[in-house]
């Protein structure tokens, strides 16, 4: 059974595997409405794109993607302002709940005092920082007049938003370098996508089909990602899985629960899991 390891592997291969886990997913939970995408704009004066926020909505949680207030706007209440938003939309869309995640301290204390707590932690994202999971279980339903609220994902808007937080994050860590992704294909079908950045491994997407599971070849591939982790000096991997998913398969193989988030969707949760080096 040969594995082949892909380096900057075709977008379109991680369509492929995200259209099949879709199929698995809806079919374990019955549950067949797709991801829904969430933009709201913040525009200067002339009608430029200076912020804003980018979302996506699935299986009753919205996930904030991307947050960015100028620094013009800031200390006005814009950046609360927007998740509020957020919040609203997600109960508008009958979320249960809200969550995200950050390396920065100052971004930290903000969604805390909007309410947000720490699910789940990982160390050394890059080495001498850590990213925090943050999550609101009761999104608030706040109003939303005066902001330009887009049910699609807007690409000025996140190409200006994820410019910016790409420049506060080489701010606080230093200039990201060896970015990669990174695809095992098998030839039997299905494959891992994964994506090395900030010293640590996040496994993306693992799909296999059905004819080509309990004969080993999952474990080749996992240890391919982890050789492939090992050689880049990643820290370690991380993933997320959900309750009707795979994760007895990857406890088996190192991996622990660092936190979850409860009803993703009833009466599943969604998993985070991680294994250092």
């Amino acid at each position: 059974m040969d594995l082949t390891l892909l380096h900057a592997p075709d977008p379109a291969i991680r369509a492929r595997l995200d259209a099949a886990i879709d199929v698995f997913n809806d079919a374990a939970t019955g549950r067949t409405e797709p991801a829904r995408h969430l933009t709201i704009a913040l525009r200067d004066a002339a009608g430029a794109v200076e912020g804003g926020l980018v979302g996506i909505s699935y299986y009753d949680w919205l996930l904030v993607q991307m947050l960015f207030v100028p620094q013009a706007r800031r200390g006005q209440g814009v950046g609360a302002q927007l998740m509020l938003a957020a919040e609203a939309e997600a109960v508008r869309r009958g979320c249960r709940g809200v969550w995200l995640d950050t390396g920065s301290p100052a971004a930290r204390g903000f969604y805390e005092r909007l309410g947000y707590s720490v699910f789940a932690t990982l160390n050394d994202y890059p080495r001498g920082h850590t990213k925090w999971f943050h999550a609101c279980l009761a999104p608030r339903d706040g109003d939303t007049a005066g902001l330009e609220i887009i049910e699609a994902r807007d690409p000025a808007v996140a190409r200006v938003v994820g410019a910016a937080l790409t420049a506060v994050a080489d701010d606080l860590f230093g200039a990201e370098t060896g970015r990669e992704s990174m695809a095992v294909l098998p030839e039997q079908g299905g494959g891992l996508w994964m994506v090395a950045r900030r010293d640590w491994l996040f496994l993306d997407l693992f799909v296999l089909p059905a004819e080509a599971r309990r004969q080993g070849l999952g474990s080749r591939m996992l240890a391919m990602a982890e050789a492939a982790a090992r050689a880049r000096g990643c820290v370690g991997v991380w993933l997320d899985t959900y309750g009707f998913q795979a994760r007895p398969f990857y406890e088996r193989h190192g991996y622990r629960v660092i936190g979850a988030l409860p009803d993703f969707p009833a009466p599943w949760q969604r998993f985070f899991l991680a294994k250092r080096f």
